[in-house]
């Protein structure tokens, strides 16, 4: 682009003559000659415009494949997630650094660098799981489940220390274990049970390796069964560590330049999108979770694993598109 000084400024025209000569095509009635002062200034600034325009498309460049290599790390993650649980964790870290938000990535390595131990043990039991279908005798055929496994017909409280690298503290510290509980023992469960009228019987489960755990059977339909069941795979600790995880981004959106106004706004926007996010994500890996084991109970590692990968996968994409809502909601 071009920019004609003279056409916008038509009182001003630029005297590229020597000092001292003025000839009389230069001088023509209403037209003065630019200062000297204000021509270098301006020359200045076109030479400075025309170096920053010469390193654009570097910078387009540079910024594209950034771009694309973190959509492609994304498709990479949420594809793992489906068979890696550490994946799975880490799914969202593409569309934080595309939002420039380093801090929940570097959170969010801690987190599954501490849970590594449960997760490794998740794949181990997916692969026994997929060991047992192929063993002869087994009633665990592909297009003849059989549904009577009694691990799987009952749901397990899950838990957010067992099986990782704070379980030690968890042992040493009784009252630790009293908060690790799941969403279902809370109020807000019981609100949930009482009005969608849910039904369940508890009894002792011997789960894998040998350790015995209250478990729950749920009565009534399908949708029933299916909330009571996920309600119980949300660890109260992971939500609030979730939520904690959103904290610098809605500090980071105090800080957009404008009115005190404009970063009300922000901070709304941001506050919307980061709570959209954590139910998405929790949400759908315990409702996908909790679907896949009622549907394929005899591989219920197997089921677990793929429904949780699939509904956090879900999670994310949905967040991304309601960031887009929000955004155009708050335009």
């Amino acid at each position: 682009m071009v920019l004609n000084i003279t056409s916008l400024y038509t009182d001003y025209r630029v005297n590229t003559q020597p000092d001292g000569q003025n000839p009389a095509d230069v001088r023509r009635p209403g037209f003065v000659n630019i200062p000297k002062e204000i021509d270098t200034a301006l020359s200045r600034d076109i030479k400075e415009m025309k170096e920053n325009l010469k390193c654009l498309p570097e910078e387009v460049d540079r910024f594209d494949r950034r771009s694309r290599n973190l959509d492609i790390a994304e498709k990479v993650l949420l594809a793992g997630g489906m068979i890696n649980p550490t994946c799975r964790r880490l799914n969202s870290i593409p569309k934080d650094l595309q939002e420039d938000n380093w801090q929940r990535p570097a959170l969010l390595t801690g987190v599954a660098a501490l849970s590594l131990p449960g997760d490794l043990r998740e794949v181990m039991f997916a692969g026994k799981d997929i060991g047992n279908i192929f063993k002869k005798g087994s009633s665990c055929k592909f297009g003849g489940f059989a549904r009577n496994t009694i691990a799987n017909r009952y749901q397990h409280p899950l838990s957010f220390m067992k099986g990782t690298l704070l379980q030690p503290l968890a042992e040493k510290y009784k009252w630790l274990n009293k908060i690790d509980k799941t969403l279902y023992d809370t109020k807000f469960g019981s609100f949930v049970k009482h009005k969608l009228g849910i039904q369940e019987s508890r009894y002792l489960a011997k789960i894998i390796g040998g350790k015995e755990v209250t478990s729950i059977k749920f009565a009534g339909g399908y949708g029933k069964k299916l909330v009571g069941r996920a309600l119980l795979r949300i660890p109260l600790i992971g939500l609030f560590l979730a939520t904690a995880l959103e904290i610098p981004a809605i500090i980071k959106s105090a800080g957009v330049e404008g009115s005190f106004t404009d970063k009300i706004k922000s901070v709304g926007k941001q506050t919307l999108k980061s709570l959209g996010f954590i139910g998405l994500i929790q949400g759908g890996m315990a409702l996908a979770g909790a679907a896949a084991v009622m549907a394929f109970p005899p591989v219920g590692a197997i089921a677990a694993l793929v429904g949780m990968g699939i509904g956090s996968a879900a999670g994310v994409l949905a967040s991304k598109e309601l960031n887009k809502f929000i955004d155009d909601a708050f335009a």
